[in-house]
């Protein structure tokens, strides 16, 4: 059975760890801003602009994503980090986690829309021709915008969250010696702190 602490212990980490990723999507918006891949987009530079794209939009949704399986997985980042978005955040929210769950890291035959055709010219074989939605087109520079002000909202509200939960838990987690690396503690500090 789960304890409070325990509950504690675990969003700590998901804050921990979220942290990192909202600031690997910070950092991959601001290198697509800086660079300015959407000026000639989709001329030049394509293919960087669309993996660039994908990587920040699985970075920031990672949080988000609910990791199931055992009991070692990290717990969702709780919607309530969400409340500090404006309507058209929250609308930008919504479509970079459909596309994150559909398209990015998932073939979702619905968000393709494959449509197929039979193309039939006189004189030749006749050819399949499979219509698709763009399903690798990137934010536009807009969106990108304010997808790096919104990674930015969670990286401030996870570390805010980190503050409270730290001086609520330090005192029951392991010590580390500067002087020569070791770790101390009773089991449970041991284990709340991830060492057991």
């Amino acid at each position: 059975m789960k304890t409070g602490k325990e509950d504690k212990f675990r969003l700590l980490r998901r804050i921990l760890v979220s942290y990192n990723d909202f600031k690997q999507a910070v950092d991959i918006s601001s290198y697509i801003l800086k660079a300015k891949f959407h000026r000639d987009y989709p001329k030049k530079d394509r293919h960087i602009l669309q993996a660039l794209n994908c990587a920040m939009v699985i970075a920031y949704a990672r949080p988000f994503s609910g990791n199931r399986g055992s009991k070692t997985m990290l717990p969702a980042l709780p919607e309530r980090f969400l409340s500090g978005f404006s309507p058209d955040e929250r609308a930008l929210h919504k479509v970079v986690m459909k596309d994150r769950n559909e398209v990015l890291a998932h073939s979702d035959h619905s968000a393709w829309r494959l449509r197929l055709s039979v193309v039939r010219s006189s004189g030749r074989r006749p050819m399949l021709v499979p219509l698709h939605q763009d399903v690798r087109a990137p934010l536009d520079e807009k969106h990108t915008r304010m997808f790096k002000e919104m990674a930015h909202k969670l990286m401030d509200a996870v570390s805010a969250e980190r503050c409270v939960l730290e001086k609520e838990l330090v005192d029951v987690l392991p010590k580390l010696s500067p002087e020569d690396g070791r770790v101390t503690g009773d089991e449970q500090a041991m284990q709340y702190g991830g060492w057991l």
